[in-house]
């Protein structure tokens, strides 16, 4: 079995909004991975982040209503693998986070690359790739590399 990819929340957010210019290759990399030809994961932390934003108008143009944003969490959570922190995740965290020092959001991002080396990931799906190139235990691709790479 090849080495799942992590989808993170910005590639869920883009899936589900058809006006945004990133939407057709987030959409097509879940249809893939959906349909077995993408291994992929998601972890609850993508999924609590996805809710968050999608209900929030001040976050997004056309937020969801919390059922509808929910409808989604559940078709992910029953389609992909979820993966969640384990115990040793904090330590994972303060590890990485020793080696990159940061202030703010990105301590999120420290916490989601934690979480997949935790579960056996090194692969992530994501539209900010500049978040995750420092942290050299991870390989970063967007939506639109990932779909190329699958079609060779």
């Amino acid at each position: 079995m090849t080495t799942s990819w992590l989808i993170d929340t910005n590639v869920l957010i883009y899936s589900y909004d058809q006006t945004q210019k990133l939407h057709p290759p987030s959409y097509r990399l879940l249809e893939c991975a959906t349909a077995g030809e993408i291994n992929a994961s998601i972890s609850q932390q993508n999924l609590l982040e996805f809710l968050t934003v999608v209900t929030n108008f001040k976050r997004v143009e056309h937020p969801l209503s919390i059922e509808e944003a929910l409808q989604k969490i559940a078709f992910y959570a029953t389609r992909f693998p979820l993966i969640c922190p384990l115990p040793k995740t904090l330590f994972t965290f303060v590890d990485l986070i020793s080696k990159h020092p940061t202030l703010g959001d990105r301590a999120f991002d420290l916490y989601l690359s934690a979480t997949a080396l935790d579960n056996g990931i090194t692969q992530i799906c994501t539209w900010n790739v500049k978040h995750f190139k420092t942290i050299s235990e991870l390989t970063a691709k967007t939506p639109q590399e990932i779909l190329t790479l699958a079609k060779k």
